[in-house]
């Protein structure tokens, strides 16, 4: 478990960085291609009840799209996790291979787009739905389940879990020794493990509005040059992992 009493330090703040920035990718990949194609991309709940929809009314090809998008997602997922499996044993570079291929997937679509502006060709969708399916197998399986960054439904309930949690924690210090033991809890709260965990959580959803924000503000002005910036963040996460070696330190976490 990243966020554990067992895990150190440093692997914590890799994590942290590796999850904030992927979750500032995604709401920019999610909202951008929502304004350049007409859908949430990595919005499953949403693509899933849009074929329970379509199929209900009789729209053949708005439920074919959607089961395209949840499918391009799952092998999004598969291709991650199976290029994760391949690297278990490396000295060096687990995650480099699935966050490149992240990148040229990216890279490719915001090519294409820029020599069509204007189409809404099917096949970007997939992509943009296979790329979050990527990164959100990823992050899973480098957290163990913790945290996925390409929805917020899971981090908003994440939040309401962890301030809970957080309280219980404040509370059981103070239980026995009063204000004297409320005030020694609050001095340790910087470094306690409940508050490190409600910090990311916060962190992941103002990253993700801040991608979301982004995303469209950037495309109105430069267009499908917007997705260079989540490539730029993909590739400075691969130097940092290939680095980690170089180096002797973990700069991103183990998956």
């Amino acid at each position: 478990m990243p966020f554990s009493s067992e895990s150190s330090p440093g692997n914590r703040r890799a994590y942290t960085l590796l999850s904030l920035l992927l979750a500032g990718v995604a709401g920019l990949v999610n909202a951008t291609g929502f304004v350049a194609l007409g859908l949430h991309t990595s919005h499953m709940s949403g693509n899933m009840a849009t074929l329970g929809e379509s199929l209900a009314s009789g729209n053949g090809p708005l439920a074919w799209l959607a089961a395209q998008l949840l499918l391009a997602f799952l092998l999004g997922a598969v291709s991650a996790s199976a290029l994760l499996e391949l690297s278990r044993q490396r000295s060096r570079g687990r995650h480099s291979a699935a966050l490149l291929l992240e990148a040229l997937t990216l890279g490719g679509i915001g090519a294409w787009l820029a020599s069509h502006p204007g189409a809404r060709e099917p096949t970007l969708m997939w992509g943009l739905a296979y790329a979050m399916g990527l990164q959100n197998a990823l992050v899973t399986r480098v957290s163990g389940a913790v945290v996925r960054t390409t929805h917020i439904t899971g981090i908003i309930t994440d939040v309401g879990i962890q301030l809970v949690r957080l309280v219980s924690w404040l509370r059981e210090g103070a239980r026995g020794h009063g204000v004297r033991g409320l005030r020694q809890r609050l001095g340790a709260l910087p470094t306690a493990i409940e508050f490190e965990r409600t910090r990311l959580h916060l962190g992941l959803g103002s990253a993700f509005l801040l991608g979301c924000t982004a995303g469209p503000l950037l495309f109105v002005r430069l267009g499908a040059a917007t997705l260079a910036l989540p490539c730029a963040v993909l590739v400075l996460l691969v130097a940092l992992d290939l680095s980690a070696v170089a180096t002797g330190s973990q700069a991103l976490p183990r998956a």
